[in-house]
Formats: C-alpha cells, sequence, structure tokens
C-alpha cells in the first residue's frame, strides 16, 4: 500500500516528468525525423501538422475515454502508451508507420493532459488552488529544461532525445500510481455537446466564442513556427544544443516576466495587447531573417517570448468570458480543436515554405505576419460595432 502523499505535490511531480518529457523531444521532432528517419520536408511537415493537430484537438476525443475507464487508469495509460509509442518510433522507418504512431501519440498526449486536469479539478478547493498554481510552475520548469536536454542529447546521439521522453514519461506514470482513485463518477456530469450545439444555432453567445477562437487560432498558426520551422531554418547554423538553449531562453523569459502582464494589463485595452503581441511576433520573425547571428536570435526569441506573454493568459481568461453557458472544459476542448487545426497548418506551411524558398522562410513568415497585423488593425472598428449590436441583441431576447 502506497503511503499518503498531498496530491498537489503529486500532480506537480507527474508534471515536471511529463513536461520534461514532452519538450525534450517535441521542439526538435520535425529536425530528428528528418535527421534520423530520413524523411523529406514534405513529409516531415505533414507529420508534424498531424501530430499537432491531434495532440490540441483529441481534448475533446478522449473524454469519452477519461468517463469509462476513470481519471486515474486513463492518466497512466496516456503517460505509459505515449513511453510505448515513443519506443516504436525509434524502431521502425516506415513512412506510413511513423505516420499512423505520431497521431496515437497525438491522442494519448491528449489523454494524460485532460485527465491530469480533470483530476485537479476534482480536488478541495484549497488543494485545487495550490495544485493548479504548481502545474503552472512545473511546465515552465519542463519547458526550460526539456529543450535545452534534447538539444544537447541530439548533438551526442540523436536516440537521447526519445530515450529521455520515454524514462520521463514512464517514471510520471510511476508517480501517477500513488494518486488516489478517483473516477470521474465523482465529478458533475458534463452537457451532451452535440445537443448543446443544435441548441445554440440561435444563441449569439455561441457565435461570439465560436469567432473568438476562430481568431485566437491565428497566434497559434504564428507560435508553431518557432517550434517546427526554426529549428529546420537554423540547423545549418547552430549545432542542437544551441537551438536546444534558444527555447530554454524563450521558457525562462516567460518564467521571469509573467507575473508582470496582469498588474500592467488594465491599463490597456485588450484589442491594443492583441496588437502589439503581432507586432512583436513579426519583429521577432524579422530578425529571424535578416541575421543568423547568435544574439541577433537571442533578441528574436526574447521579443517572441514577450509576445508570448501576452497572448496566452489574455486568450484564456477571454475564453472564460466568451464561453457563456458551455462547461470550461467543453469551451477549452472546442477550443483546442481550431488551435490545433491553426497550428497544424502553421507548421505545414512553414515548413513547406522552407523546402522552396530555403534561408527566405522568415521573410515570407514577416510578411504573413504583416498582414494578419493589417487586417486586425483594420477590422476593430467593425469588431466594436459587431460586439455592442451582438449585445443588444442577447439584451432584447432577454427582457422578452
Amino acid at each position: 500500500m502506497f503511503p499518503k502523499v498531498n496530491e498537489g505535490i503529486l500532480t506537480f511531480g507527474i508534471r515536471v516528468f511529463n513536461s520534461v518529457g514532452f519538450f525534450v523531444y517535441v521542439p526538435l521532432l520535425s529536425l530528428w525525423l528528418v535527421k534520423m528517419k530520413d524523411l523529406d520536408i514534405t513529409e516531415t511537415s505533414l507529420a508534424v501538422a498531424a501530430f499537432t493537430f491531434v495532440s490540441k484537438a483529441g481534448n475533446v476525443l478522449v473524454g469519452g475515454v477519461v468517463n469509462k475507464f476513470g481519471i486515474k487508469n486513463s492518466l497512466i495509460v496516456g503517460l505509459w502508451g505515449s513511453a510505448l509509442l515513443l519506443t516504436m518510433l525509434t524502431i521502425i522507418h516506415s513512412y506510413t508507420l511513423i505516420f499512423v504512431i505520431v497521431l496515437l501519440l497525438g491522442i494519448s498526449i491528449s489523454l494524460y493532459n485532460v485527465s491530469l486536469k480533470t483530476h485537479i479539478s476534482l480536488l478541495e478547493e484549497n488543494e485545487r488552488l495550490q495544485a493548479f498554481a504548481l502545474l503552472n510552475i512545473a511546465v515552465n520548469v519542463g519547458a526550460s529544461i526539456g529543450p535545452f536536454l534534447g538539444g544537447w542529447l541530439l548533438d551526442w546521439n540523436s536516440s537521447g532525445i526519445i530515450i529521455a521522453a520515454i524514462v520521463c514519461y514512464v517514471l510520471a506514470g510511476g508517480v501517477s500510481l500513488l494518486l488516489p482513485r478517483i473516477t470521474i463518477e465523482d465529478a458533475e456530469k458534463g452537457i451532451n455537446i452535440v445537443q448543446f450545439v443544435k441548441n445554440s444555432r440561435s444563441d449569439p453567445h455561441f457565435f461570439i466564442f465560436i469567432r473568438f477562437i476562430a481568431f485566437s487560432g491565428l497566434f497559434w498558426f504564428l507560435y508553431t513556427q518557432l517550434f517546427t520551422t526554426f529549428p529546420v531554418v537554423v540547423s545549418q547554423h547552430f549545432s542542437g544544443k544551441t537551438i536546444g538553449l534558444f527555447f530554454t531562453v524563450n521558457a525562462v523569459t516567460i518564467i521571469a516576466l509573467q507575473g508582470f502582464y496582469p498588474k500592467i494589463q488594465p491599463k490597456w485595452k485588450m484589442e491594443y495587447w492583441y496588437a502589439l503581441a503581432l507586432v512583436l511576433i513579426t519583429a521577432s520573425y524579422f530578425l529571424l531573417w535578416i541575421s543568423h547571428h547568435f544574439w541577433i536570435i537571442f533578441v528574436s526569441v526574447i521579443l517572441f517570448s514577450i509576445a508570448e506573454i501576452i497572448w496566452v493568459p489574455t486568450i484564456d481568461h477571454q475564453i472564460v468570458e466568451k464561453k457563456g453557458v458551455l462547461s470550461s472544459s467543453w469551451a477549452f476542448g472546442i477550443s483546442g480543436v481550431l488551435w490545433g487545426m491553426w497550428e497544424s497548418i502553421g507548421g505545414f506551411v512553414g515548413l513547406n515554405l522552407y523546402q522552396y524558398v530555403g534561408h527566405q522562410t522568415f521573410f515570407y513568415l514577416t510578411m504573413i505576419g504583416i498582414v494578419i497585423f493589417i487586417g486586425y488593425m483594420f477590422q476593430l472598428p467593425y469588431r466594436k460595432m459587431s460586439f455592442f449590436t451582438n449585445k443588444n441583441q442577447v439584451e432584447r431576447k432577454d427582457c422578452r
């Protein structure tokens, strides 16, 4: 019988291990597939795009699995299943099988993520707050350690990044064994999402929510360029260890500065913060285009990280604001589908740009960033008018 351990501490340990495991290989996955599996850029871009989409959109698909098998069992299956799939990935060389495995790996990642978040949501309020606080720290710890470790292992032994991820997933699954057996039946039953969507066709709140997550997906299109396109583009100039260091800079910057943003956010309107984030991302891409000097790239990663500090909590906050009567779990699940779609398209576009234009890739991505920024600024007046129109429609409906 395992001794009783604080559940917040357990979830922290699980999240540290699975975050290190995730970040040790995912930022370098495209480069690893090209280097170790001899895939061309088109094949790699398709595989990475599919993996990225399923790892996010799978959040909606695995809810029924968690409901049937329980939170703890689903968490362990997701973590150890990821370890098994990564083991298979090191062995096989058939592109078809590689594609299938990365799809299953994305679903497995979704399974352990949904299980862990659901488990935390069922804790007592004082424990839940502590667990979520530790969870945020754990993710950033993994994001700061994983990429640097992965880059070092990629230079030393390319298979090492997958082996390190396997070890981390196995350890995370082992810690999960210490969790109490809490089943989904103990939680409030979720809504019937299909029926909800049918009933929401005439609800202005629901369409405001859908429009917002469609817009917010543009940031994830731009975000994925750092983790899929960037390593391949700069691999001719820097070692895997140095590329991993850049990702560590990204994570450490977020850890150091994230706490300041909520304090200054009320000083500007949300629209201005989104515009600033788009400017910083575009400036980051521009620097990546004009020079491959270490310190130029270092500055570009800092700019990108500041943009990430702005948009990630702002989008999450507004998802909760705009979800209406939709539960938070379904709101983030639906968002995950569209965000995963945008990320997968972003990875596909970025890698294929590199195949055809080489080192001019970030010039074209800069142009895409400028177009998105201009489009956003031009439609701001319309968005404000549309918002007030929808608001008045809702108020009139509520008064009937």
